[in-house]
């Protein structure tokens, strides 16, 4: 009897070929403005999923033994990897802060108000984070969204020397117990309410940039979640399609804008706040890279599984980032699971 040939089909086909258009198609999102082509950001929102089906695709196809139809999933893993690693983190050890080096411990938090709207459960709410603050204590720590009548509590909480904040309403805010030598807001583009705020800080002589922004949310409404977690009909595909493309083409445009103005400081970076965009994104790749201060994610490096920092109906998304210039080494990276508001916080320890 001959030999029995093998199947040139099988699952792990039917499972690797849209998984890999997915896949690719995030990686392309990085550099392709989605101004352009505004398809590939929703690739770059389901990366993590993608991923997990081209790796079962993969195992299925090595049980195979297909290993003619590996050679575009290994080109493809290898052109991936850095994205991947963005995803699920660098799972790095960490070297001991040395006594010659200043040590900087950083955090950031999207504290949604201080639920003054009672989201959740109101003054428990705020209660609840201020006693997370003061048992949680950074050098510096960046707010989006505090309001500035909590400014005096919450500097009570931290034990801080100052709090800066955009003194309209509710915004960013620093807190530090470090010397400030300067700071000032930051606009996007066509916009009159700062988005961030920036303040340099003076440690031991030597002077940091703190960079602390909150970019454009989705801007979905309650029908709008009540759709994902139903499942939209025709019309609403279209609105929540809209709806997003409009948010990824505004964070471009602020990430563009916002690279610039990191571009012109005369001293070390960290990048800090609610970005509202995934790990795999134009907006996240635009403010990395740069001649002039390239930045790292140092969930990257020291970051474990998704670390996922949105509290919501879409689970598993990082939408909360610190990035930093090369002058520093990363120590110690967090993200803590509280879910007293829509964020969880994440914190960092640098020394330079």
């Amino acid at each position: 009897m001959g030999k029995k040939r093998k199947s040139r089909f099988g699952i792990d086909t039917f499972i690797l070929g849209p998984a890999g258009a997915l896949v690719a198609g995030a990686k392309l999102s990085e550099v392709i403005s989605p101004e352009l082509v505004p398809f590939l950001a929703f690739c770059g929102l389901v990366f993590p999923a993608a991923l997990l089906l081209f790796s079962l695709g993969v195992v299925l196809r090595l049980l195979r033994r297909d290993w003619k139809g590996m050679i575009w999933p290994v080109l493809l893993m290898f052109w991936i990897q850095n994205s991947v690693i963005l995803t699920i983190g660098g799972w790095g050890t960490y070297s001991e802060v040395s006594a010659e080096s200043n040590e900087l411990s950083i955090g950031t938090y999207n504290v949604r108000r201080m639920d003054e709207y009672k989201w959740l459960e109101g003054d428990k709410t705020r209660d609840d984070i201020v006693s997370w603050l003061s048992e949680n204590k950074f050098d510096v720590m960046c707010f989006q969204e505090l309001p500035a009548s909590m400014k005096r509590t919450v500097s009570n909480a931290l034990g801080t020397k100052e709090i800066v904040i955009n003194k309209r309403g509710s915004g960013p805010a620093i807190a530090t117990s470090l010397n400030i030598a300067t700071y000032g807001p930051w606009y996007a583009p066509g916009e009159d309410i700062p988005r961030g705020i920036f303040a340099d800080l003076v440690q031991n002589g030597d002077t940091v940039r703190i960079f602390n922004v909150h970019l454009q949310s989705v801007g979905l409404e309650g029908g709008d979640y009540q759709a994902v977690r139903e499942g939209p009909d025709s019309e609403q595909r279209k609105r929540l399609f809209s709806t997003l493309s409009s948010a990824y083409v505004a964070r471009a445009t602020q990430a563009r804008a916002l690279r610039e103005a990191l571009d012109t400081s005369p001293h070390p970076v960290i990048l800090l706040g609610d970005f509202n965009d995934t790990p795999v994104s134009f907006a996240l790749t635009t403010l990395k890279v740069s001649d002039s201060w390239p930045l790292f994610d140092a969930f990257s490096k020291g970051g474990e599984g998704l670390g996922s920092t949105y509290v919501g109906d879409v689970s598993g998304l990082r939408i909360d980032y610190i990035l930093y210039s090369e002058r520093f080494e990363l120590h110690e990276f967090h993200t803590y699971p509280l879910e007293l508001s829509d964020h969880r916080p994440v914190s960092a320890v640098f020394s330079y």
